[in-house]
């Protein structure tokens, strides 16, 4: 007995090892590749602190690793930044001085080697071509929280920063100017889009704008119409339910399928539009449809209706 229970973990310890393998060869190696440099282009020279970082993607990498050094890596008076991004670009402030940057894909087992440039921040006399890069909340966003904090990083040299409000029908909601890097705001329903630019009291960057949608109407109650209620049908059950729509976010259905009139023992769930069929087995069943949107709002469920199948 005991031969067999040691030949049934061999073969277990067997399967499994194979299986750990293959999963390891099916990744694809990338140390081997190259991280193209975009920009900026070795030994560039910035009139503004705003650099923006980018490269070309590496085929199979999932993340890049991005570094910079002041001046250089060889003989480092500091690491500036050490962040792993999944992007191809980012956006950083950086003070007046000389700096080495560079870039290696990664992969879940792989990394390349890194690839170098050098660069110099001369001056900020450039200070309009300085990119405002926003935080949050994230760019499309949609929600049903109407209190936001806007929020977004500091620009060197700025001593304001203007923050705009608008409608979708360009309607200007909001138009403050705050020394602060964050901008609370209580949204009403509707899509807005906001904006801000840096100034440094004579000089305006460009606005860096994101829209958001906000939503704080759940749908309505879904009407069931099809099977009857206290009805029969037939293993092949087509279920009919009606819903005004309202305009906001994406809404969407779930049918919910039960064996008892207590709603525990759960028979099946599926997002779902009218009509969906299922097959089932001769019985009882109850089921109920509940309505919810990409906000986050979640409606009513219907009424309970039952029905048997045959």
């Amino acid at each position: 007995m005991k031969k067999y229970i040691y030949i049934i973990i061999a073969c277990f310890f067997l399967i499994f090892s194979f299986i750990s393998c293959s999963e390891i060869v099916m990744e694809k190696e990338i140390t081997d590749k190259t991280v193209i440099l975009v920009s900026p282009t070795n030994n560039a020279q910035f009139f503004s602190t705003g650099v923006t970082f980018s490269w070309e993607s590496v085929e199979n990498a999932t993340k890049y690793n991005l570094q910079i050094a002041k001046p250089t890596f060889l003989s480092p008076l500091q690491i500036v930044l050490d962040t792993t991004v999944t992007s191809k670009s980012f956006t950083l402030q950086l003070p007046i001085g000389n700096y080495e940057w560079r870039v290696r894909a990664a992969s879940e087992s792989y990394n390349t080697a890194y690839t170098n440039r050098l660069f110099s921040v001369v001056s900020n006399t450039d200070f309009q071509s300085n990119t405002v890069t926003l935080n949050a909340p994230t760019n499309n966003l949609i929600t049903n929280t109407a209190n936001q904090s806007l929020s977004w990083q500091s620009i060197i040299g700025a001593t304001a920063y203007q923050v705009q409000v608008y409608s979708d029908s360009n309607t200007l909601l909001v138009d403050q100017t705050t020394a602060n890097t964050t901008y609370n705001y209580t949204f009403p329903e509707g899509n807005y889009q906001w904006r801000v630019r840096a100034s440094n009291g004579t000089d305006y960057t460009l606005y860096s704008s994101r829209s958001v949608l906000v939503d704080l109407t759940p749908p309505n109650i879904p009407v069931l119409t099809s099977p009857a209620n206290m009805g029969t049908s037939t293993s092949s059950a087509t279920f009919e339910w009606s819903r005004n729509a309202i305009s906001g976010s994406t809404e969407k259905d779930t049918i919910y399928i039960y064996t008892n009139s207590t709603l525990t023992n759960l028979y099946s769930e599926n997002q779902a539009t009218s009509p969906y069929t299922s097959t089932l087995t001769p019985g009882t069943y109850y089921w109920k449809v509940v309505s919810s949107d990409s906000a986050g709002n979640s409606g009513n469920a219907s009424l309970v209706y039952s029905f048997t199948v045959n």
